[in-house]
């Protein structure tokens, strides 16, 4: 799909790093996702790493399953009727293996195309990795569906990167030290495979590198963006490297995660020992990830992660999440609990 709207609500779009504000929404011009105001921004000529592509071979069925819960994900508790019944989470695991790539590249790629990580609706599920779904416009049939997604998306970057591997460009030329012009259009020079494998599944720098100034795409860099994000939210290990457990997320974090304390705002850091660091006033700067508080303009203040809010512009319910953005929790009055688990303090308006 190609098209570009805004719209003006009050209050306006709930973003990374704030609360409430009232300006304009933007909605990705290729998916219609609303777009998040950017915090983390990327070099686009290198937006991963060839292992983030590649790597997490040990990730489990289990540990997916228990992160699209811990998200709220309508897809945990999907089972696709297509695929013998297998739920959302086994479907990931298995195919994205299947082409030796990476589960949590996958979960990055659902998220980026349809949202479908943090949504709690079905909306979009036909399309979940946007394969086979050109910037024209319209969808191939045969990639309809949950599983058939997963399955096309890993199949496609497995052979961009037979290719990469054998020295040659992509399909649609792309490959490491060549420079080309993408969709922005944006004069791009890939520095390793993960980087042109990603322009030729999606020809758009978009809103979060730094060099390019897209606003109105998320683009791959919306890709590496949702990665590193959802690395730092779950203990996803690396075969045996140590977390650390955390009572302000009430979870474990990996290692390099910052986690800004609910009991004294003091900023720790989770280090190789599975301990946290003693502390300090400011963020590290260093951190892979980050659990910070965030901004309510319906309280006036700051508030820990995990608080669940009722606005008082739309009177809708959200939950403080990492990276300081308010995620949607609208069971949160009668569940007391959010996308990102239990709510630590309810304020209802």
């Amino acid at each position: 799909m190609n098209w570009r709207y805004t719209l003006l609500l009050l209050p306006a779009l709930y973003t990374v790093g704030c609360g409430p504000t009232d300006e304009e929404v933007v909605v990705d011009e290729l998916t219609g996702q609303v777009l998040e105001a950017a915090t983390t921004e990327y070099d686009m000529h290198r937006l991963l790493e060839d292992s983030d592509i590649t790597g997490g071979q040990w990730i489990t069925t289990a540990q997916v399953q228990a992160f699209l819960q811990q998200k709220g994900s309508y897809l945990a508790t999907y089972k696709d009727p297509a695929w013998s019944n297998k739920t959302a989470a086994a479907l990931i695991v298995e195919r994205s293996k299947a082409y030796t790539i990476n589960p949590l590249y996958m979960l990055a790629r659902i998220q980026t195309e349809s949202s479908l990580i943090t949504s709690g609706t079905s909306t979009n599920l036909s399309k979940a990795t946007g394969c086979g779904c050109p910037d024209s416009g319209g969808c191939t049939i045969s990639y309809a569906g949950f599983g058939n997604q997963i399955e096309c998306s890993a199949k496609k970057l497995r052979g961009y990167l037979i290719d990469l591997d054998a020295g040659r460009a992509t399909i649609s030329g792309w490959k490491p030290g060549v420079t080309k012009s993408t969709s922005d259009p944006c004069s791009v020079r890939p520095v390793n495979k993960a980087t042109a494998a990603l322009y030729t599944y999606t020809p758009w720098v978009g809103a979060y590198a730094i060099q390019c100034g897209r606003t109105d795409v998320g683009g791959s860099s919306l890709v590496a963006v949702k990665y590193h994000q959802f690395k730092g939210e779950y203990a996803w290990g690396t075969g045996g490297t140590a977390t650390c457990y955390t009572g302000t997320v009430e979870a474990n974090v990996a290692v390099g995660v910052c986690v800004q304390s609910s009991s004294d705002a003091i900023w720790r850091q989770c280090q190789a020992d599975g301990t946290f660091t003693a502390g300090t006033t400011t963020k590290p700067t260093n951190c892979t990830a980050s659990w910070p508080y965030c901004s309510s303009a319906t309280l006036g203040r700051s508030v820990p992660t995990r608080t669940c809010v009722q606005s008082s512009g739309d009177r809708l319910w959200h939950q403080c999440g990492a990276e300081g953005a308010w995620q949607s929790a609208p069971n949160a009055a009668t569940t007391g609990s959010g996308p990102v688990g239990t709510c630590y303090a309810t304020y209802a308006l």
